[in-house]
């Protein structure tokens, strides 16, 4: 009797656990996200007719999705508009949903079929600058006490056809790098110069590793190495 008592209330634990939980598994893609999960919405096709691509990559990639509220969901193809800063993805049921601005804090793209070194991280949440506010989202090319950041952002432009005069519209691509430094986010130009004065403090050591390595500074795994180098000093 008490074995059987025990297996109900075990059962009765599992079924709770289970409705407070509404994730569900699939075999092949692991934990999926439901809309009803986080608020989410339909997906609705707002940009027919314009040329190019509103996403940060055409098709959908396995990430991590980290809610504001700190929930997080594993294993969800996502993929990021970078006009609206909204998170794309597909529910659990096939459905193509999407995360309205502000929701999602965290997406880390990793791909299973290479290393680990190859995870993609985009946070939103920072210092407002330039066009940028605190619900668009970066990619993190190195975080440490001194942070190197990547703004890539989307705008639809309107051009002439030259051959037939007509009027179009397509998404023109910006990229823009930031350092995040005691809590101040600044945009840098890629060359020695504007460094050496962000970097005033250290600027002999800066000086010196930039000729020691021979760095292209417009080389982002370059400029990464430099930040990297800074914050060890």
């Amino acid at each position: 009797m008490k074995k059987l008592l025990l297996c109900f209330s075990l059962c009765t634990a599992l079924f709770c656990q289970a409705q407070n939980n509404t994730i569900s598994t699939t075999g092949k893609w692991g934990q999926q996200i439901f809309l009803s999960d986080v608020n989410g919405q339909a997906f609705i096709n707002k940009y027919e007719g314009i040329s190019g691509s509103v996403y940060d990559q055409t098709d959908y990639q396995l990430a991590k999705i980290t809610l504001k509220d700190g929930r997080v969901y594993n294993d969800v193809k996502t993929r990021i508009n970078l006009l609206e800063h909204e998170v794309n993805f597909i529910a659990s049921n096939g459905q193509e949903g999407f995360l309205g601005k502000g929701m999602a804090s965290e997406i880390t793209y990793i791909d299973s079929k290479t290393t680990s070194q190859n995870v993609k991280v985009f946070q939103c949440g920072f210092p407002p600058i330039d066009n940028q506010n605190r619900i668009s989202f970066y990619q993190i090319l190195f975080n440490g006490k001194t942070s190197l950041l990547k703004s890539v952002y989307k705008t639809i432009q309107e051009r002439n056809n030259d051959l037939s005069g007509e009027r179009f519209k397509e998404f023109a691509t910006y990229e823009n790098m930031y350092l995040l430094k005691d809590g101040v986010m600044t945009r840098i130009k890629k060359d020695k110069s504007s460094l050496l004065v962000l970097f005033q403090d250290q600027n002999q050591a800066i000086k010196k590793f930039i000729e020691d390595q021979k760095l292209n500074l417009k080389n982002e795994a370059h400029l990464i190495d430099l930040v990297k180098y800074y914050n060890t000093l």
